[in-house]
């Protein structure tokens, strides 16, 4: 079986709550326009996380060994690879960071409708980096298997080109399943960007054009085995790197709004002083 090998508007108030005795808590966050609270620390930590999980699928992108579609020569040079399996640690580092990422940014939608919409991108995230990481393991697994064929005596080594050659279709199935689910959630993620209205408009378009690149590259490449399906794909994963990354600089620049009440305006905190 032929596969790829790719391996709010916030309102301008922070309140400040009274504690016991009249004294003030000074533990800020942010709201969103429907009065929802954000906390700063999960907003930067979202951030970071998308920052760094795409750096990290990145880096695993770039060291880690290209494997060619004959198995023979495929299981001879996982046999010699250092970096296959520190590639799939950042591999599987790169899926746990970025669904955290999406799971935050999902949190910071006001308008119910976006919301719903969101919420079901999320769910499709999950998927995909479930089965992202599935597959990964099962990469992993390869290094096992070329280690003992290349122990193995002549006689035996037939059987171990077999199972190799078949985890590795094994393996190439799931990212299938697991691209299907980024591209689905790249659509439902645009509509609820578009229906919050708080997101620049070439955001929405880049994640649509994320999802068809990816679509159009899975029909291609299984429906015709076309060479071009692989530089779509390639695209399409681009692009929704930069969706994920211009989501958590936009988590940053969400929890720079909590800061201290010192640093901003008079007339943008409001002090509530409960006895």
């Amino acid at each position: 079986m032929s596969h790829f090998k790719a391996t709010q508007t916030l309102p301008r108030r922070i309140p400040l709550i009274g504690a016991a005795f009249g004294a003030l808590d000074r533990e800020v966050m942010v709201t969103n326009r429907e009065g929802r609270v954000l906390n700063r620390a999960l907003l930067r930590g979202g951030a970071v996380a998308a920052v760094v999980g795409v750096i990290a699928a990145l880096v695993q992108t770039a060291i880690g060994p290209g494997m060619p579609d004959d198995p023979q020569e495929a299981i001879r040079k996982a046999a010699s690879s250092r970096l296959l399996a520190s590639s799939r640690l950042l591999d599987m580092t790169a899926f746990l960071l970025l669904l955290v990422a999406v799971a935050v940014v999902t949190q910071t939608f006001s308008r119910e409708g976006a919301r719903g919409w969101a919420r079901a991108a999320l769910a499709l995230f999950a998927v995909a980096a479930g089965a992202g990481a599935i597959a990964t393991m099962v990469v992993g697994a390869l290094t096992d298997v070329a280690h003992a064929w290349a122990e193995a005596p002549m006689s035996l080594k037939a059987g171990y080109v077999a199972t190799f050659d078949a985890l590795n279709d094994v393996s190439g199935g799931i990212f299938a399943v697991s691209w299907a689910a980024l591209s689905v959630f790249g659509v439902l993620f645009a509509a609820a960007m578009r229906l919050e209205g708080t997101f620049p408009r070439w955001l929405t378009w880049v994640s649509v054009v994320s999802a068809v690149s990816i679509v159009t590259a899975l029909a291609l490449g299984f429906g015709f085995q076309l060479d071009i399906a692989f530089v779509l794909l390639v695209l399409g994963l681009l692009l929704s790197y930069v969706v994920i990354v211009t989501l958590g600089l936009r988590l940053w620049r969400l929890s720079r709004l909590s800061r201290s009440p010192a640093d901003r305006p008079e007339r943008d905190v409001v002090v509530s002083n409960t006895p």
